[in-house]
Formats: C-alpha cells, sequence, structure tokens
C-alpha cells in the first residue's frame, strides 16, 4: 500500500473544497497589510508584495515585479487561514479572473516560522522558500476589516 503524506493530503483537502478554510480569529495577528520584496519563484525574480489579510479570511495582494516598470504587476484574491503555525491561501483570482481551485498550484501551505514587533518570517511547506514581510498601515480605501 501507498503513503501520502500528511500536507499533500492537506492539499487535496482544502483543494477540493476551498470554502472549508476556517475563518481566522478576529484577533489573528496576521490580519491586516504587509509588504515585503524577495526572490519569488513563480516570477522567477526578485519581487515586491502587498498583502492586505482580512478579518473575514479574504486576501488581497498585489505582486510587483522588479525593477518596477519592467514587468506588469500581478493581482490576486482569495481565501486565507490561520492555525497551529500553520498558514494558507486558496488564491481564486488572478488579475481579476476565477481560476480553478481545484488545482494544487492555488493552495499555498506556509510555516509561520516566527512573528514579533510587526515582522512575518513564513516558509513555504512545498518550495521550502522563506519570505518576510513587513506589517504597514494599508493603504487608504483598503482599511476595511483589516
Amino acid at each position: 500500500m501507498r503513503r501520502v503524506s500528511f500536507p499533500v493530503l492537506l492539499i487535496l483537502a482544502l483543494s477540493a473544497c476551498t470554502q472549508s478554510l476556517e475563518k481566522p480569529q478576529p484577533t489573528d495577528p496576521l490580519i491586516g497589510c504587509w509588504y515585503g520584496e524577495d526572490f519569488q519563484p513563480i516570477f522567477q525574480r526578485k519581487t515586491a508584495w502587498l498583502m492586505q489579510r482580512r478579518a473575514d479570511g479574504t486576501f488581497i495582494v498585489e505582486f510587483k515585479p522588479l525593477p518596477v516598470g519592467d514587468h506588469v504587476p500581478q493581482l490576486e484574491e482569495g481565501l486565507w487561514s490561520h492555525k497551529n503555525g500553520s498558514y494558507v491561501t486558496v488564491t481564486t483570482k488572478v488579475a481579476g479572473r476565477n481560476v480553478d481551485t481545484s488545482k494544487a498550484e492555488y493552495t499555498d501551505i506556509y510555516h509561520v516560522e516566527s512573528h514579533e514587533r510587526g515582522v512575518l518570517t513564513y516558509r513555504h511547506q512545498k518550495l521550502g522558500a522563506t519570505f518576510t514581510s513587513k506589517q504597514v498601515q494599508c493603504p487608504k480605501g483598503n482599511e476595511s476589516d483589516a
């Protein structure tokens, strides 16, 4: 009998039923706006991002490949959850278009490595890439539920 690892089962379960993501607690420390810059495997280059995680369990993130102006920014929207040191996102839209959330590529699972003084460090479970974001004030017009 072939064994399947827990992260693989978790990805399959989340992909099959994205609405099963548990909404964050109203006091979840990841709620708000976060800015980071690092190498992004999807773009194969250094990228800046601004992510807003809302208390209702939705997120919006804008990726800007660097240097700015060199490539078109990408906007993604979806659902997020944070519990027991795991942070999960399920992307539901890319550039305003719905995506097939049953595809594993739209589910990302991270391990929160640290969260101190407004700095969040988290590791992508599948890619092994570690990212750091700093909490920032949300841009005007984006403050609701932040």
